[in-house]
Parts: structure tokens; C-alpha cells; sequence
């Protein structure tokens, strides 16, 4: 049930997207030949006007197809290719604008919402007790028994260090829920841990906040999107340029393997989390097709830049072969990203 949700609401970013360009260039009374839920084959579809609304078979997503877009059809004025630089970008960018708007929007729900209070391991001490337990990365702390105390969720990080920092007893017993599993945790504390590091070995962090008022979270979502989009600005050239010094960082992109496993992680602590994370990945989405590469909405909008610029529109071929290349490049990744992800998968 937990994958159905994270592949329906992936699916609903996606949608959300393509449903941008539609409706920028609906109202811009072009000519739209097709609107489409999830991807063919097509499953039925009813033509209104210019256009045909169709359900597809493959559920992921949907598309939108305009007269004109890959030809400019000389002379047709309809064609999209034709459409003035003004309207041609419009279009483009809308699937952008509606990403990041959906992010601020599930962003706000969140904060409006709340988030459950938990304590979560953030980290793993290689060779700790808590290595040796079993204990991992993303366990929830439900409860944990030292002696005659003991402390149930939601826990406080610094009340748990102190618990077990000034507890004579070297036994501890945990209960953690890893996804939708509760497990017994058994270990015993280092007495004299090395300089710097803790009794168990484990870095805690404090996950949830309270709900806030209404306006004040339109407002906080709002800056936090924005704070998203520069963080993930900031990866993507940390990424881009690290690559040609030390190739093996695109081992720690997560592919769509990942994502789903990911959210589906999300999903098992509270559905508001889901939330939060699928604001994320829309924003994710919002800045990705920023991106000036051919395939993307934003090598997209460079072609008509260009265009506009030197006075002359680029060949229909020329535009084809880039952005075919340039899909076929992500094609590539996409395999290597998600190979690296099931191989994780297995790993852990």
C-alpha cells in the first residue's frame, strides 16, 4: 500500500507538470493535440474541440502533445515552432512554475499539519555497539529501557544521551520501528568510548515540529521552497563539476529505485512526512528541467533564446538530434542510477 501511495504521488508530480504546459497554452488558444494520463498505449481518450483527453496504460505521469512541436510546419501559424518567442517560453517554463508551486503548496499542508515528534538515528559509528546490534540509519526510537528507566516516544535527543551517559547499568534495550517493523534492540554501552564519540556509537536527531497558524505557514512554505531550490541548486553543481574529479559521486544519486524506496521509508513514520518529501521532489523536479541540457524544458527555452538572439529560427533536424542525444544521455544515467539503486537495495 505504502509503494501505491509514493507511485501515485510521483505520478501526480509528473502530471502536475505536463497539466502546466497544458494549460499556459490552452490559454494561449493553441493548439493542443493531446492531454494524457499516464503513457500509451491508450487505454480510451474523447476529443473535445482540438484535443484529445486519453487515459493510458502506464500510470506514471501523463503528456502533453502540441500540433507544431516538433516541426514548424513553414508557413502553418498554428505550429508551435511558429508561436512567438514570448508564448513559446511561457509554455516551456510553466511545467517549472507548476512544480515549484506545488512544492509551497504541499510544503504549507505540512506545516499547517504538523509533523509526528520522533527521535531518529541520523548515523551509524562503524565498529559501535550499535553497529554490532544491528541498529541503522533512519531506525525511529520507540522506547528504550536502561535499569530501573525508561523512555517512550516521543523521546528528546538530549534526555536519551543523558539517560545513557549517566546510567551505571551497561545493558540497553531499545525498541525501533524500521519502516513498518518494530524490532528489540539489545547492546551493551562502551564504558570508556573513545575520545569524541558516545557510549552506543549513534548520532540522534530530533524529527517533527508543532502545526502552525495558516498565513504564517503560506509564508514560511513559501521561504522554505525557495531555500530548497538553492540547496538543490547547489547539489546539482557540486554534482556536475565533481564528476570530472572524482566520477564516483553519481553513486550516491538516487534514481527512481531509490526515490520510491525512499518514500515508502516516509510513508511508514506518517503520511505528512510522505508530504514533505514530495515537496521536495517537486521542487527537485521544478530545478532539474531548469537545467539548460537538451531534452529539458530548459535546454528547451535556450533553443528559443538563441533563436530570438541571432534573429533565425534553428533548424527543426538540428533541434531533433540535440535533444536526442541529449535524451538518450539521460537514458544512460537513468540505467546507471538505477542499477546503483537496487544494488543498495540488496547491500542493505
Amino acid at each position: 500500500m505504502d509503494i501505491l501511495l509514493v507511485i501515485l504521488g510521483l505520478g501526480f508530480l509528473i502530471l502536475g507538470h505536463e497539466f502546466g504546459h497544458f494549460s499556459v497554452a490552452k490559454s494561449m488558444k493553441m493548439k493542443v493535440e493531446e492531454f494524457g494520463i499516464g503513457f500509451p498505449p491508450r487505454i480510451f481518450g474523447r476529443k473535445k474541440g482540438d484535443t484529445v483527453y486519453s487515459v493510458n496504460a502506464l500510470p506514471f505521469g501523463g503528456f502533453v502533445k502540441l500540433y507544431g512541436e516538433e516541426d514548424e510546419k513553414a508557413g502553418d501559424s498554428e505550429a508551435f515552432l511558429n508561436k512567438p518567442f514570448y508564448q513559446k517560453s511561457l509554455v516551456v517554463l510553466a511545467g517549472i512554475f507548476t512544480n515549484f508551486v506545488i512544492g509551497w503548496i504541499l510544503l504549507t499542508v505540512v506545516l499547517v499539519s504538523g509533523t509526528p515528534t520522533h527521535l531518529m538515528i541520523a548515523s551509524v559509528e562503524k565498529g559501535s555497539p550499535a553497529e554490532t546490534a544491528g541498529l541503522k540509519e533512519g531506525d525511529i526510537i520507540k522506547k528504550v529501557n536502561i535499569g530501573e528507566t525508561s523512555m517512550s516516544d516521543p523521546i528528546n535527543d538530549t534526555a536519551f544521551v543523558n539517560l545513557v551517559k549517566n546510567s551505571s547499568d551497561a545493558s540497553v534495550s531499545l525498541l525501533i520501528m524500521r519502516g513498518k517493523k518494530s524490532m528489540d534492540i539489545n547492546l551493551e554501552k562502551r564504558l570508556n568510548p573513545p575520545p569524541g564519540k558516545g557510549a552506543i556509537g549513534i548520532s540522534l536527531v530530533d524529527i517533527g515540529a508543532p502545526p502552525e497558524p495558516f498565513f504564517k505557514s503560506i509564508a514560511d512554505a513559501f521561504l522554505e521552497t525557495v531555500n530548497f531550490s538553492l540547496l538543490i541548486f547547489g547539489g546539482l553543481w557540486s554534482l556536475i563539476s565533481g564528476i570530472f574529479v572524482n566520477p564516483s559521486v553519481i553513486e550516491g544519486v538516487a534514481g527512481p529505485v531509490g526515490i520510491v524506496a525512499l518514500a515508502a521509508n516516509a510513508t511508514s513514520i506518517g503520511i505528512v512526512y510522505l508530504l514533505q518529501l514530495l515537496a521536495l521532489i517537486s521542487v527537485n523536479l521544478a530545478v532539474l528541467n531548469l537545467l539548460p541540457f537538451p531534452a529539458l524544458d530548459g535546454g528547451r527555452f535556450l533553443f528559443f533564446l538563441i533563436e530570438k538572439i541571432r534573429g533565425r529560427k534553428i533548424s527543426s533536424k538540428i533541434q531533433l538530434a540535440i535533444n536526442g542525444a541529449g535524451f538518450f544521455i539521460l537514458i544512460i544515467l537513468m540505467v546507471f542510477v538505477t542499477f546503483n539503486d537496487v544494488r543498495n537495495l540488496v547491500i542493505h
